[in-house]
């Protein structure tokens, strides 16, 4: 349970209660704890002696006692210095972005923290002194903290003071880093636009020399050709009329061929362009259905998130609805049965004190009036008679008692014996009680236990699915990656052997240019 860093004001913090020192990055910063009882709230406050800079850490009370609720020795609430100096043993100054905070570590630091050593060999004169001095010296000792007071306040103003400076320098050096980041980019844009249209006046020199060395080029070309046809011009004259027959019989043959490459080439591309169209129907069907395929999978992935949202949501709420309802049924329960059960306790030690007094009463009877046993002459007990022993005479015969007592004594033996009957009763009907509360005790526990292990497996469960369908989605992932991959490579080759064809051609072109040309 995290206790939240903020800014306490002296009025909140409460009375100082315990204090300590310890070193933070070679600093030495004494440690205040203060303790106010109204908002139930423990301050730990940390001062630098050589910064004065001020850190706080607030717990309340439920949250400082949570710290120890595993600590045997610590559990106890009232060993508070012991509490204090374990938490000082623990803090620390971290540093998150541009701010210090004091958190708690899980275990002690490095840094050892340490009472402060008081001065103890001061004393205040009191022995013979008058009213107004006495008056003049409580005065000066009430005025130290109220001067201490004031020394913090300036302490704190100052370094309030140096914080909004600080604040103000960032602000202006963030202001000048953007003005000089945007002078640059705006250097760094005209030279480009400067570089750019540069290199656009350079190909376009560059064009048009090339296009008057082709045009210069080609007018020299033409008038070589015209003057070799001239050349030759009789030469073909002279060949004409012997190669016009063979001409004949060759564009003859030329033709047929022609014709017949003609219409296997229009077959070809006839079947050619409905292959393509087969499979370009093909490449269309296929991906509406992996569209398809990829919506629906979406939708079910979707409908299933949510459905186990839902899930988890509902059985969170009705989680929190039950606890509720079970501490609100507890709260009455004991509410009503309290006042019950305390008057039954009183009745029944009614009952007991009703019952011993009947037992003391009873035992009183008895002792007062109780008739002596008549003795027997029979049997053994005439033996003592034939040693010496004289006959109970008329005089030591017990009278028989009147009637009225005798009744008196009856009833009062029926109720003895009907206390001792609910007597038994109770201590029954307590042991019943006792075991049903262990009984139900115990099936609670179960209930509990088999809950948790069904939440559990359902859990597992559900972080299996989870796993295997993110597993599955990366395999899909990748393999459209490979594909895509695969998709690019083919298509950087395609345009590389493009660029070559292209370039071979040119380059033979090029080439049939400069022997025409010599």
């Amino acid at each position: 349970m995290a206790a939240e860093e903020e800014t306490v004001d002296d009025k909140d913090k409460g009375p100082l209660i315990y204090q300590e020192s310890k070193k933070f990055h070679g600093e030495f910063f004494l440690i205040n704890v203060y303790d106010n009882t109204k908002t139930r709230k423990v301050v730990f406050e940390v001062y630098g002696l050589d910064t004065q800079d001020q850190l706080h850490l607030m717990y309340g009370y439920s949250e400082f006692d949570g710290l120890f609720r595993f600590n045997a020795e610590l559990m106890n609430p009232n060993k508070k210095e012991g509490r204090f100096h374990w938490v000082s043993e623990r803090l620390a100054i971290v540093t998150i972005g541009k701010e210090r905070k004091l958190k708690l570590q899980q275990d002690p630091t490095n840094e050892v923290p340490e009472l402060p050593i008081y001065e103890t060999t001061r004393k205040i004169p009191t022995g013979r002194m008058d009213l107004k001095e006495r008056q003049r010296l409580r005065e000066s000792m009430d005025m130290l903290d109220i001067k201490r007071e004031e020394n913090i306040m300036k302490r704190k103003q100052l370094a309030r003071q140096r914080f909004l400076k600080h604040i103000q320098w960032l602000k202006e050096e963030d202001i000048r880093l953007k003005k000089l980041q945007d002078e640059k980019l705006a250097d760094e844009r005209t030279r480009r636009m400067q570089m750019k249209e540069d290199f656009e006046r350079r190909v376009n020199e560059a064009m048009r020399a090339e296009k008057e060395r082709q045009r210069i080029r080609t007018e020299r070309v033409e008038v070589r050709e015209e003057r070799n046809e001239e050349q030759d011009e009789e030469d073909y004259r002279q060949l004409r009329a012997r190669w016009k027959k063979r001409d004949a019989e060759r564009a003859q043959a030329i033709a047929d061929t022609r014709a017949l490459k003609a219409q296997q080439r229009e077959e070809q591309r006839i079947l050619m362009a409905k292959d393509k169209k087969h499979a370009e129907a093909i490449r269309t069907k296929r991906k509406s259905n992996w569209d398809v395929r990829d919506d629906r999978i979406k939708r079910k992935s979707e409908a299933w998130l949510r459905g186990v949202l839902e899930i988890k949501a509902d059985r969170l709420r009705k989680k929190k609805q039950q606890e509720d309802r079970k501490e609100e049924y507890m709260k009455l329960l004991h509410e009503t049965r309290q006042p019950i059960f305390f008057a039954q306790l009183q009745r029944t030690e009614e009952r007991r004190k009703a019952a011993e007094a009947v037992a003391k009463m009873t035992d009183k009877y008895h002792e007062k009036r109780s008739i002596p046993k008549k003795a027997k002459k029979k049997g053994k007990h005439a033996k003592s008679l034939l040693k010496g022993e004289s006959a109970p005479t008329k005089e030591d015969t017990p009278v028989a008692p009147p009637s009225k007592e005798n009744s008196v004594e009856a009833k009062m033996r029926a109720e003895m014996d009907e206390a001792n009957r609910r007597a038994k009763l109770d201590r029954a009907r307590e042991r019943r009680i006792a075991a049903l509360a262990d009984a139900r005790k115990d099936k609670i526990n179960k209930r509990v236990a088999e809950l948790r292990e069904e939440d559990k497996q359902i859990r597992i469960a559900s972080e299996e699915k989870i796993a295997e369908r993110k597993a599955r989605y990366a395999d899909v992932e990748a393999k459209e990656n490979v594909a895509k991959e695969t998709k690019q490579e083919e298509l950087l080759r395609i345009a590389k052997t493009r660029a070559r064809k292209i370039y071979l051609r040119e380059k033979e072109r090029r080439e049939r240019m400069a022997a025409s040309a010599a």
